[in-house]
């Protein structure tokens, strides 16, 4: 979550460079809007879901769920394909089985080797709210022609392969 709403202009930005050489003032431009964009974007689809009695984690196991709805997932694989850990899916699961939202088949004493299913009420409610969803998506969208979004796929794209850099533990200037 990024809580700044007063982003620095480019200047104000550039002036630090003269105090932190290392700062490419365009980049740390581009990553604040990123960063502030990606936080609206969240919240807003965050209480798109909310007005539905849904949650994010809910609903992307929904969605990977919905891409085969025929095919049964195991919680293992699910937890791995949202990039959440295994006891969270565990409480996701149990938050969806207890809505009648999924169903699980296999081996009753181990719930993590069962199969889980969309049940035929969250596929109505899948049926029901991704036109609107989708709406909402493309509505978000508009203003960029193919060829925008193409780009802005592969600069993504771009951005996301460097993120790992970041879990790299900090070197601090005191040599620690």
């Amino acid at each position: 979550m990024f809580l700044l709403r007063d982003l620095p202009k480019y200047e104000t930005i550039r002036q630090r460079a003269e105090r932190y050489p290392q700062i490419d003032p365009r980049g740390v431009e581009a990553f604040l809007v990123l960063w502030r964009t990606a936080t609206d974007t969240l919240d807003a689809f965050d209480s798109y879901l909310q007005r539905l009695g849904m949650s994010q984690g809910k609903f992307t196991v929904l969605m990977l769920l919905n891409r085969e709805p025929d095919r049964g997932v195991n919680p293992s694989e699910l937890a791995d394909k949202a990039g959440v850990t295994r006891a969270t899916m565990t409480g996701l699961l149990e938050g969806l089985e207890r809505d009648k939202m999924i169903s699980r088949q296999g081996d009753r004493s181990d719930k993590r080797r069962a199969v889980v299913k969309l049940t035929q009420p969250a596929r109505e409610f899948l049926d029901g709210m991704l036109p609107d969803y989708f709406t909402q998506l493309h509505e978000v969208m508009i203003d960029l022609t193919d060829d925008d979004k193409h780009h802005l796929t592969e600069l993504l794209g771009k951005i996301s392969q460097r993120i790992p850099l970041i879990r790299k533990p900090a070197v601090t200037g005191n040599g620690n």
